[in-house]
């Protein structure tokens, strides 16, 4: 097997879309953008609007790139595109369509996988202890575990590099629907499994090596890329 890429990253990208106007959003993306990006070599791993976010309306979309090199050429061959100008002004229909945009940079910390059924995803995105950050991804392997066995789909783990509030990690969850994500937190929040973990983290470090969450309850928006 081949030793996974040290340089890799993934582009995680939250756009704020202008009020009323998320199935625009949708529409750029699936009926313009998924010809134009793989133009430039940009194909996004999934796609969602956000259900639940501390902003709406909100799209968001994350991009796996070789290096960042590679994402800085992609990026900008994609923005000097007469097509996307033209995409941009048409879509646009006079006010812009995105109001503004966050961007975090991601390293994985297990594949991505997304061969799950189900209409939930979820984005959470968690402190870690700070100078801590192997027994931070050991205790993340730990959660992995107990999400799993509580019948989340675990679509990915990442250590967020850069764009957020560091150190913290990133999961992406699919869940079958929204009671089987309620049930699952009632679950973690009494296992006893989870309760000695962090009183082994408590004894040995002061705090749990995971703790604050910002969560983004998600609806996938399918694409077909070119």
């Amino acid at each position: 097997m081949p030793l996974p890429n040290p340089d890799a990253i993934f582009e995680l990208r939250f756009y704020r879309v202008q009020v009323g106007r998320d199935a625009d959003m949708r529409a750029r993306v699936q009926k313009d953008l998924n010809r134009v990006f793989p133009k430039h070599g940009i194909r996004p791993l999934g796609s969602w609007t956000a259900v639940s976010a501390p902003s709406l309306p909100m799209f968001v979309y994350i991009t796996p790139f070789e290096n960042m090199l590679e994402r800085a050429r992609c990026w900008a061959s994609f923005y000097a595109d007469p097509d996307w100008h033209e995409v941009r002004a048409r879509t646009n229909a006079g006010s812009e369509l995105v109001e503004e945009y966050e961007i975090q940079f991601l390293r994985g910390l297990t594949d991505w996988t997304e061969d799950a059924p189900g209409g939930l995803d979820e984005i959470v995105i968690q402190r870690t202890l700070i100078g801590k950050g192997a027994a931070a991804a050991e205790a993340l392997a730990a959660e992995r575990e107990a999400l799993e066995h509580t019948g989340a789909f675990v679509q990915g783990q990442f250590e967020m590099l850069s764009g957020g509030i560091l150190p913290a990690a990133v999961t992406f969850l699919r869940w079958r629907d929204w009671n089987t994500r309620a049930n699952a937190q009632q679950t973690l929040d009494f296992s006893s499994t989870r309760s000695k973990r962090m009183a082994r983290e408590l004894a040995a470090y002061g705090q749990p090596l995971l703790g604050h969450r910002t969560s983004f309850l998600l609806s996938p928006v399918p694409v077909a890329w070119a």
